[in-house]
């Protein structure tokens, strides 16, 4: 049943895109063109106006791309079986660092987790979380993440944890994993905010359940575990 909820959701967002597409660049189009072909009958405002408007639908088009990316992570046939998680950590870790230039926080990683999911999907998820800690680290002398497990009521959950800006609970609680939904200002922390989002659907499809505690400049932990055998 979730399965097909998720293809419904996929052929919507596809279709959504596709039609809203040739609008934007509608807009887009024709707001360079006002401005290269009329820019000397309309005053600063007028071109500050028109600049806003592409701009707008500039950011549109990435918030567009964001859900198409967000359903492409997060479908397809899943190939379940046991993969080490804390190999594939190492692995993902490596790549988010060289996203990051010359921020380099301290990484650990507990060794022999192991989880049944799907080794592509379970990269997908490591990669959102770990990203995430990357960004919200920077700017501290001495960063840290770690990817460990724990033991919760006889359950191994496992957890991605820095020591980062994080944020405040009760004001996330009902948004976090939503797409689009930012905790901090886009101009600190560029992203569309479609990071979590995607780890929620991936965990939802393992039949788990994914979720975070965190603190305003104390860090985040997420937790997560998956059900399906």
């Amino acid at each position: 049943m979730l399965d097909e909820l998720n293809q419904e959701m996929d052929q919507l967002l596809y279709v959504l895109s596709h039609d809203l597409r040739a609008p934007l660049r509608a807009i887009d189009g024709f707001s360079q063109a006002l401005i290269e072909d009329c820019g000397d009958q309309i005053d600063e405002t007028g071109r500050d106006y028109l600049e806003r408007i592409r701009k707008g639908g500039i950011r549109i088009n990435e918030y567009i791309d964001g859900l198409l990316t967000m359903s492409r992570q997060s479908r397809g046939d899943m190939r379940i079986e046991i993969v080490n998680l804390s190999k594939l950590a190492r692995e993902t870790a490596d790549r988010v660092a060289s996203w990051h230039d010359a921020h380099a926080p301290k990484f650990s990683v507990t060794d022999g987790i192991t989880m049944p999911m799907d080794r592509r999907q379970a990269g997908f998820l490591l990669e959102k979380l770990l990203d995430n800690a990357w960004k919200f680290t920077v700017g501290l002398d001495h960063g840290q993440i770690e990817f460990g497990r724990m033991d919760i009521d006889g359950e191994a959950v496992c957890f991605v944890r820095d020591n980062g800006v994080g944020f405040d609970m009760e004001y996330a609680r009902s948004r976090l994993f939503g797409p689009f939904q930012r905790m901090h200002p886009d101009q600190e922390y560029p992203g569309l905010g479609t990071g979590l989002a995607t780890a929620k659907r991936i965990i939802n499809r393992h039949g788990g359940r994914i979720w975070a505690e965190s603190e305003k400049d104390k860090g985040t932990t997420i937790f997560f575990v998956v059900g399906r055998e």
